[in-house]
């Protein structure tokens, strides 16, 4: 009971004793990137409109129509972008509105789309008065016949800097590409070298492409062999399976719907509090904070509230060891007895209730020695 008080304080809510018990237990902790990792607050970066050269029809090769070559005009960078502005207006995700808020921005009004379809995992596409209109990654463009080969040098430099690039198609070609940025939270770096220093293993999961991906855990202190990139949300659960398959114990951290199945499969779930109903629903700790230190601080209670209860059982079974046995052999009065009983109940309260000054900045330790 204190122990669970104690990790409400602190902005950290058990399910249950079960999952306080089992929280102590996690050798591998698992953490989606946008937002948790990072703000999840999406910004416009970049717009880079392709060359003519580089934006012709067929997969940047000029394509012949009896005898005469027909090059695709350039679209100008303001237009890329309100098209692609336009296609993304019905969508909800972050990339998105990030794109549409950008354009607006600018001063570009996005038009309303003819039509729409959202391509979870790829992006959308859309009409647009009157023309077709991809945005997303290079698995939407190739599944609609359109090589991505054109942008190739301009997508490698954005993700290198850390950002989610997205193609721009319209009509069957290339036209640009843009970028959005992601703030990695100031905690971050310092909640993964904290869980590295409890020697335990830290991975990135991520829908994201592979370069941006080990861009952001390069700069939070993951290891790039632990990044999960590319993975489709409904994905997510068979990769946090595979990871405990090994016999791991893991720990997913993450806040949107996509990731409410991986909550559920991991062997403790950890939703951030900011995140949507669903995952908090599905997880079996919810973190008030949206702040990713908070993971280490719920590790630590179940790990100190575990090691504050073996320390009752030394203490209770202490007295009744040294007692029982002396009452037994007539060596100790029986009220001597009953009243050594009745102080093993107040120390053991006792003791329990001082659990509550414990602050999990830090290790539980009791004296400060007898815990390394």
């Amino acid at each position: 009971m204190v122990g669970s008080t104690l990790g409400a304080q602190n902005g950290v809510l058990f399910k249950g004793g079960d999952v306080l018990e089992r929280a102590k237990d996690v050798d591998t902790v698992v953490f989606d990137k946008t937002g948790t990792l990072t703000t999840g607050e999406m910004t416009l970066t970049d717009v880079v409109a392709l060359e003519g050269d580089r934006a012709a029809t067929d997969g940047g090769e000029p394509a012949t129509d009896g005898g005469a070559v027909a090059t695709r005009a350039p679209l100008e960078g303001d237009e890329v972008l309100r098209l692609a502005a336009s296609a993304e207006r019905n969508s909800e995700h972050p990339l998105a509105q990030a794109i549409v808020e950008g354009a607006e921005e600018r001063g570009l009004e996005p038009a309303s789309p003819d039509e729409f379809e959202n391509v979870p995992g790829q992006g959308v596409r859309a009409t647009v008065e009157g023309r077709e209109v991809l945005v997303g990654n290079r698995r939407l463009l190739e599944s609609e016949g359109v090589d991505p080969a054109p942008a190739a040098d301009e997508m490698e430099r954005l993700e290198h800097e850390g950002k989610t690039a997205m193609l721009v198609a319209v009509d069957g070609a290339v036209a640009g590409v843009v970028a959005d940025a992601d703030t990695v939270k100031d905690s971050s770096a310092d909640a993964v070298a904290a869980l590295q220093e409890r020697d335990l293993d830290v991975m990135l999961i991520t829908g994201d492409n592979e370069r941006t991906a080990r861009a952001v855990a390069e700069r939070v202190g993951i290891d790039p062999d632990n990044v999960r990139a590319g993975v489709l949300p409904e994905d997510k659960a068979d990769a946090v399976e595979d990871i405990q398959s090994g016999g791991r114990k893991a720990m997913m951290v993450g806040d949107g719907v996509n990731d409410a199945p991986a909550l559920a499969v991991a062997y403790v779930g950890t939703a951030i509090g900011s995140g949507t109903d669903v995952a908090i629903e599905a997880a079996d700790v919810t973190l008030m904070r949206d702040d990713p230190l908070d993971v280490v601080k719920a590790i630590r209670i179940s790990q100190a509230t575990l090691d504050k209860i073996k320390q009752n059982l030394v203490w209770a079974l202490g007295y009744n060891t040294a007692m029982i046995p002396l009452a037994s052999l007539g060596l100790l009065q029986p009220v001597l007895a009953a009243g050594a009983m009745a102080l093993s109940s107040v120390s053991v309260l006792s003791n329990s209730l001082l659990f509550r000054r414990y602050t999990p900045d830090h290790d539980y330790r009791l004296f400060g020695w007898l815990r390394r």
